[in-house]
C-alpha cells in the first residue's frame, strides 16, 4: 500500500507543529521563572532598602547566600549520613545492653536550654546508669551536638530525622508553600503546615527506627519509653516505671499504653502508697512520658494506612485513632496518678514576661514539696470512669505527599 503524499505532509507538519508547542512552552516556562526570580528580587532589593548598593551587588549577594545555604546542607546532610549509618553506642563502658536495659527514646528539636534541663534531671536519676539514652533529632547544631557529646551518667547514641526541614528548607517535605490533594493535583496554598506535619512525620519515623530498623534494639522485647526535650523527671522515675510495668502485666494486660506523665501535677496524688489508674487514653491526657514494648507496635504498624491516612498532625491523636478504628476500641493507659514527667511548655510570644527559667523553677520547687513522698513501697489499683476518646482530627495533615511519605518509613528503612 503506496503512502499518500499529502497525508505524509500532514504528518509532518502536525509533529513539527506539536514538537515546536513544547519547545516554546519549555522556553516560556524559564522566561517566566526568571521572571518571577528578577521580580521577587527586585522586591526583595526594594523592601530591604539597599540604599547603598545597586541592583546588580544586591543580586549577586543574594546569590552568594543562597550558595552558601546549599553549600551547609550538603555537609550536614553528609554528616547525617554518617552518624545514622554508624550507629555508635557512647558510654558502652557502663555495661552491657539487654532486655533488662531501660530504653529511652528523647526527640529533640531546637531548645537548647530545655534540653539541658531534661538532661540535669536525667543525670540525678536513680537506675539511669542501666539506660540506654537514643536521642532523635529534627534539627542539626553542633551546639546541640556538643552538649549530649559530654554525657557521662548513661548510655546514648543519636539518630537524625532526614527528611526535616532544616535540610529541605524549600521543597517538600519542607515549605515549598503547595497542597497536594489525592489526585496529585497541586496547588499554591498555605494549607500545609510543614512544621506540624513534621512533628508527626518524625514520631513516626522515630519509632519504626528504634524497633524495626536499629541493631541495638533489634532483639529488644520490652517496652520503650518516650520523652521530648521540654520533658523534665523526678529522680525516681525509672523506679515508678518498674511499678507501673509490674502493675500492667499483674492488673491489665489489654493496657496497651504505660504513663509516666499522663496527670497534671498535683500534691495529693503523692503517696507512698501511691495510685495506679487503669483509664481510657484520651486527649486530655499528656502524651510525656509513654512507653509500649513490640508486641504494641507490631498492631500500631500492622494498621499504619489509618495512621499515615488520618488527618491529624498529632501523632498521638493518630495512635488513639487507630485504636478506635483497627482495635475495636480506646487505647487504655497504665498510669500513674503522681506525674513523673513534667511537661514545660514554651513561652508564646503574647505571654508578656514568661520565661523558660521560671517554668523550670516551678517544677524543681514542686519536686522539692513531693520529695518525701517519692519512691513509692506500695500501690493501689484504681478504674478511673471511662470516657471515650471523642475522635476529632486536628487536621494539617491532609496533603497526599505527607500520607504517602509517613506511608514510606514505615516501609522502608530510611537512614538518609
Amino acid at each position: 500500500m503506496s503512502l499518500n503524499p499529502e497525508h505524509f505532509v500532514r504528518m509532518f507538519i502536525i509533529i513539527f507543529v506539536v514538537v515546536m508547542s513544547t519547545i516554546c512552552y519549555g522556553i516560556y516556562q524559564q522566561v517566566k521563572f526568571v521572571k518571577r526570580q528578577r521580580k521577587d528580587l527586585l522586591h526583595n532589593f526594594n523592601d530591604d532598602g539597599c540604599d547603598n548598593i545597586t541592583y546588580s551587588d544586591y543580586v549577586q549577594e543574594r546569590f552568594k547566600v543562597k550558595l552558601q545555604t546549599m553549600q551547609n546542607i550538603l555537609k550536614m546532610k553528609a554528616q547525617i549520613r554518617k552518624i545514622n549509618s554508624e550507629q555508635t553506642v557512647y558510654n558502652q563502658r557502663l555495661g552491657p545492653i539487654g532486655n533488662d536495659t531501660y530504653i529511652i527514646v528523647i526527640q529533640v528539636h531546637s531548645n537548647v536550654y530545655y534540653l539541658q534541663q531534661l538532661l540535669l534531671s536525667l543525670k540525678v536519676a536513680n537506675g539511669i546508669r542501666r539506660a540506654l539514652l537514643i536521642f532523635s533529632h529534627d534539627y542539626f547544631s553542633h551546639e546541640i551536638n556538643t552538649i549530649i557529646r559530654n554525657i557521662n551518667f548513661a548510655k546514648y547514641m543519636q539518630i537524625f530525622f532526614p527528611y526535616s526541614i532544616q535540610l529541605h528548607p524549600n521543597v517538600f517535605p519542607g515549605n515549598d508553600e503547595q497542597f497536594c490533594n489525592e489526585g496529585y493535583v497541586c496547588k499554591k496554598s498555605k494549607l500545609r503546615d510543614p512544621e506540624a506535619a513534621q512533628a508527626k512525620h518524625h514520631w513516626w519515623w522515630g519509632v519504626n527506627q528504634v524497633f524495626d530498623n536499629m541493631e541495638v534494639t533489634k532483639g529488644f522485647n520490652s517496652t520503650i519509653l518516650f520523652l521530648e526535650e521540654g520533658d523534665y523527671v523526678t529522680e525516681d522515675f525509672i523506679y515508678a516505671y518498674k511499678l507501673i510495668k509490674q502493675a500492667r502485666y499483674l492488673h491489665c494486660p489489654f493496657c496497651e499504653v504505660l504513663s509516666l506523665g499522663a496527670h497534671e501535677p498535683d500534691i495529693s496524688k503523692y503517696e507512698k502508697k501511691t495510685m495506679i489508674t487503669v483509664e481510657v487514653w484520651t486527649n486530655t491526657l499528656s502524651r510525656s512520658g509513654i512507653a509500649f514494648n513490640r508486641q504494641i507496635w507490631n498492631a500500631l504498624k500492622a494498621n499504619s494506612r489509618e495512621f499515615c491516612y488520618h488527618d491529624d498532625y498529632n501523632w498521638d491523636n493518630s495512635f488513639r485513632h487507630v485504636g478506635i478504628k483497627k482495635w475495636e476500641g480506646n487505647v487504655y493507659l497504665t498510669a500513674i496518678a503522681g506525674t513523673r514527667v513534667f511537661h514545660l511548655d514554651k513561652c508564646d510570644e503574647k505571654d508578656v514576661g514568661c520565661k523558660m527559667e521560671y517554668k523550670v523553677a516551678e517544677v524543681e520547687k514542686f519536686i522539692n514539696i513531693v520529695l518525701r513522698k517519692l519512691y513509692p513501697w506500695g500501690i493501689i489499683m484504681v478504674v478511673n470512669r471511662e470516657e471515650e476518646f471523642n475522635g476529632t482530627a486536628a487536621g494539617l495533615f491532609g496533603d497526599i505527599r505527607d500520607r504517602e511519605l509517613c506511608m514510606y518509613f514505615t516501609e522502608h528503612s530510611v537512614w538518609y
